[in-house]
């Protein structure tokens, strides 16, 4: 269901036109198969509290996605503008992830399922100062 939904959107053009996503800035791991993860804003950052629990083992995300279920290769998680994981193994030989989702899918699924922990703010509540 959860997949199935984010392959709706994402074929979606419309959705993506005048879109520009400033990416992941950071993924910390929490416990279990959850992480917090850093968004870059305009003028702000936003996090979130992501369970991928739901993503990973109660649905079958794929055959790509589905070595994170070893929750010691998960919890290698990265943010570098997408969510990033290295294999343990090859690290300092592979400069490339070995699975990165797009910062668009992880936003997704952050605004959709997520637990927001700090939004963004709004032009209204930015207090400018005059120099």
């Amino acid at each position: 269901m959860y997949w199935e939904k984010w392959k709706t959107i994402a074929k979606d053009p419309h959705r993506w036109q005048n879109h520009q996503e400033r990416g992941l800035l950071k993924a910390e791991y929490l416990g279990h198969y959850q992480l917090r993860l850093w968004f870059e804003e305009d003028v702000d950052v936003s996090i979130y509290d992501l369970d991928f629990y739901p993503l990973l083992i109660e649905e079958d995300p794929g055959e790509v996605l589905r070595s994170l279920r070893d929750i010691a290769y998960f919890k290698t998680a990265q943010g570098h503008y997408t969510l990033n994981w290295f294999d343990p193994c090859c690290i300092e030989q592979q400069p490339e992830p070995t699975i990165d989702l797009a910062p668009e899918c992880v936003r997704y699924f952050c605004q959709t399922s997520g637990i927001p922990r700090k939004l963004p703010l709004q032009p209204s509540e930015l207090k400018l100062t005059k120099q």
